[in-house]
């Protein structure tokens, strides 16, 4: 009798644990219910890439940032509020917000290449992806690709690829980039940050590959409107982005967007990161109250 207790007791403690739940910590997916959008999210932010739906709007391949106030995931309850309920995702309702503006620049990290070719600096960006991919999707860690098939860089014709990873306690994204086509000299290629605000709220470190950026939450004026409106305030706090590559980079602001690029040949595989974070996310301890506390946190 014993017996048959003890593997009775075995047999519910086994059946407990494959019942067991394991709670993701990042997220992502193909959001067709609005137009196209690739959405992710890691502890720190979360971000959306464009698609092929949105192409009439003139959009980037650059990305996207939602502010969030805590790592709680937030992409699907965003998309249903605006979506379902008619509740813009543009106000905090006390969860974080979408306030970044993108239009077509390269974003919060996105790709940008310059060539020698141009009498005067300027970099490029593309449109929206043609294809996306889910190459790998577990609990704590996301692998996705979008494909881009005309990235006009000075005239030629180029190709993108962009695999970008997300796991659960990194602060960055990793962007593992492949630019294909007709051009046949040296690029300058990276991730570039658009400059809302004042230049002057930059950190940048050349031998260590790194550009940071702090700005007002609600630089963009339609965004603190709706803000004002819903709770009286136009103060959302500040907005952190970031962009790493390995190894150093030549740092610069060119356009209005500060960039990290190293020089680059079409075929090759470039890596860089990028990421983001709130001045009013916290998760434990962890927080990044000021512009200096940010520029601190960046490391791989």
């Amino acid at each position: 009798m014993k017996k048959i207790l003890i593997f009775a007791l075995m047999a519910l403690g086994l059946s407990a644990c494959q019942k067991e739940v394991v709670q993701p910590k990042v997220y992502g997916r193909y959001v067709p219910e609005r137009k196209d959008d690739f959405a992710w999210e890691n502890e720190y932010a979360a971000f959306r890439m464009y698609g092929p739906a949105l192409r009439p709007e003139n959009p980037s391949n650059g990305v996207d940032l939602w502010l969030k106030k805590s790592p709680e995931l937030i992409v699907d309850s965003f998309y249903y509020r605006e979506h379902v309920l008619g509740l813009p995702y543009h106000i905090n309702y006390g969860k974080g917000l979408d306030c970044y503006k993108v239009g077509h620049t390269c974003g919060a990290g996105g790709l940008v290449v310059m060539t020698e070719e141009d009498t005067v600096e300027r970099i490029y960006v593309g449109g929206a992806y043609d294809r996306w991919e889910i190459v790998e999707q577990r609990p704590e860690k996301l692998v996705f690709r979008l494909e881009y098939d005309s990235l006009m860089v000075a005239g030629h014709l180029l190709k993108e690829s962009i695999t970008i990873t997300t796991e659960a306690g990194k602060m960055l994204n990793r962007a593992d980039v492949v630019l294909s086509g007709n051009y046949d000299g040296e690029l300058w290629v990276g991730g570039g940050i658009y400059l809302h605000d004042s230049i002057d709220n930059v950190y940048t470190c050349d031998h260590c590959g790194i550009v940071a950026y702090a700005e007002d939450a609600l630089s963009d004026k339609t965004a603190a409107q709706m803000n004002y409106e819903y709770n009286g305030s136009t103060s959302q706090g500040r907005s952190y982005i970031a962009v790493v590559i390995p190894g150093g980079a030549m740092t610069d602001t060119i356009e209005g967007n500060l960039v990290a690029l190293r020089p680059y040949l079409p075929g090759d595989t470039l890596t860089y990161y990028f990421g983001a974070c709130w001045s009013e996310w916290a998760n434990g301890e962890e927080t990044f109250p000021t512009d200096q506390d940010w520029f601190d946190s960046i490391h791989l």
